[in-house]
């Protein structure tokens, strides 16, 4: 028998609230062509490409809302998204979230390298920020707040979805495809997912990172389908 002190009390982290991914069924109703925002008008830019880059490439809401036109670059002949904090108005929740990201390609299917294009020539310093910053050190707050009123009325009103899921599930879809953790890691921005992964500066190539990322897929193909735009320049980036 065990005696009364051979037992002691192990502290537990107390966790934040939990975010959970979005469902199959609940992304058909975020992306249905029938509700989601018109691409064309320049006024929907934010809150048409904002959900969608959160859900192909991971990204923190802020980290996609604070872009600069010069954040989009091509290496090794593939377009990337760099996430940096270079700018008094832009800031990454750590040094390991600092990343260049290739782009996925149905966001390019989608017309987001025209998109890019089009703010380039219109000499736009930021991709989103005219019609969401409003407040000095925040760009995100307009898409958070529309966001929120978005999936509330479409019957999502479950406290553990917001924008961030789309971050889980991202990261779920990731394990799912078995991509490996360090690209996981490249990918997402995160610096303490897996034993032996948090090595700050270590380069990946951007080549192979672009194959892991084209394993990320979802089941709502028919409703991408139908949002593509047409709001194209002629212009390749």
């Amino acid at each position: 028998p065990y005696s009364l002190n051979e037992f002691v009390d192990v502290p537990q982290k107390i966790e934040q609230f939990k975010r959970a991914p979005f469902e199959s069924d609940e992304l058909r109703k975020i992306f249905n062509p029938d509700t989601y925002p018109n691409p064309k008008s320049r006024s929907n830019a934010a809150r048409f490409w904002v959900p969608l880059i959160g859900l192909y490439q991971g990204c923190r809401l802020n980290e996609i809302c604070q872009l600069d036109t010069a954040d989009i670059v091509v290496i090794k002949k593939i377009p990337c998204i760099s996430i940096n904090d270079n700018g008094k108005d832009k800031s990454v929740k750590n040094k390991g979230s600092e990343r260049i990201i290739p782009i996925h390609p149905q966001l390019i299917q989608l017309g987001f390298l025209h998109y890019v294009r089009y703010c380039q020539q219109n000499h736009s310093h930021k991709l989103f920020s005219d019609k969401i910053k409003l407040m000095k050190s925040s760009y995100k707050r307009g898409v958070q707040a529309w966001f929120c009123r978005y999936i509330d009325g479409l019957g999502i009103d479950d406290p553990s979805k917001v924008f961030h899921s789309f971050r889980h599930t991202f990261a779920t879809k990731a394990i799912e495809k078995r991509i490996p953790t360090e690209y996981q890691n490249a990918l997402g921005g995160w610096v303490d997912r897996g034993i032996g992964q948090r090595i700050y500066g270590h380069k990946r190539d951007i080549r192979v990172m672009y194959q892991e990322l084209c394993k990320i897929k979802y089941p709502i193909n028919r409703e991408l389908k139908e949002l593509e735009t047409e709001f194209k320049t002629g212009i390749s980036l």
